[in-house]
């Protein structure tokens, strides 16, 4: 898979650009790959070795060393789309924008694809609120060093723990309602555990590091974050695993800033059964929560 990412940057329709392929001390053959392609692309390709720091620690490694006005995130499993970039570069300079946010496309095995809309409107609120990955986006690179951002390191989650939180440092977001990011969907990836793992608990170190961030900002908007993420997402995790200890340590946490999430207008426009989820948690319902969710996959799987 990381021939066919890196060969998805070359596939690109600019040529003022650079590729920084960034070994996290692989135990596997990469760095013989990107060798190869620095050696094939000199002019293009550039390859760093460091120690193992983790996804967050390879990001901040990397942002230095760009020369460019402009970067983007790619994980080595993925890819993006062919001959895109010249269009999300003329973007980002027509509107002279800080942050272009583009479309997921979900792969499964190579066979199915789904188009994931990543924004509804183009506005700061609904880019908080917007799926907090930074693969699907492309930046300015001096939004990253003037305001001396860095991602967290060796946690899990490290995107929600900042990627949310750059709307207060601009308010030139763009949107583009196109599939651009291929998202090669893992049964072993972070966001698809079927086991249990206790770093599913880093994200109330991702909600406390983006509640620093935003720094009394978007309130109600980082309240509903920790909602949907924090009490509601960890829950989807823990509960088929009946890590039940594990699932009130997070609940905990999210009350103890947010005792009255109940009342948040986004929770609000929540449809029925998300609520109901919600407050069996509240009420360390467990069994009959994890019934719900059950029930709620095996009317999925029927429609």
């Amino acid at each position: 898979m990381f021939k066919k990412c890196v060969d998805s940057l070359l596939n690109q329709d600019i040529n003022n650009y650079e590729i920084l392929l960034i070994n996290d001390s692989s135990p596997d053959n990469s760095q013989t790959i990107i060798d190869e392609y620095v050696k094939k692309y000199p002019n293009i390709v550039k390859g760093y070795i460091k120690e193992n720091g983790g996804l967050g620690d390879t990001r901040n490694y990397a942002i230095p060393y760009a020369k460019g006005q402009y970067l983007m995130f790619v994980d080595s499993d993925d890819y993006i789309k062919e001959y895109s970039l010249k269009k999300l570069i003329s973007l980002m300079k027509e509107k002279d924008l800080d942050i272009l946010v583009f479309d997921f496309i979900k792969v499964y095995d190579d066979k199915k694809f789904i188009h994931e809309k990543s924004m509804n409107d183009i506005s700061l609120t609904d880019y908080i609120l917007s799926t907090p990955n930074a693969c699907n986006k492309i930046f300015k690179r001096l939004l990253f060093l003037d305001n001396n951002i860095m991602f967290p390191t060796r946690i899990w989650y490290e995107d929600l723990a900042i990627i949310p939180s750059l709307a207060q440092y601009t308010n030139k977001i763009g949107y583009i309602n196109e599939g651009i990011y291929f998202y090669q969907f893992r049964n072993n990836s972070i966001m698809n555990q079927n086991k249990y793992n206790p770093k599913i608990l880093d994200m109330i170190d991702a909600i406390d590091n983006l509640r620093k961030h935003f720094n009394n900002c978007f309130l109600e908007e980082l309240e509903y974050l920790s909602l949907q993420h924090l009490f509601y997402g960890s829950a989807l995790k823990l509960l088929p695993l009946k890590r039940y200890k594990e699932l009130d340590k997070c609940l905990c946490n999210h009350k103890k800033f947010y005792d009255h999430w109940n009342q948040n207008k986004y929770y609000l426009a929540k449809p029925k059964l998300y609520k109901l989820f919600c407050y069996l948690l509240s009420k360390r319902k467990f069994t009959l929560a994890r019934w719900l969710l059950f029930f709620k996959d095996y009317l999925l799987k029927r429609s």
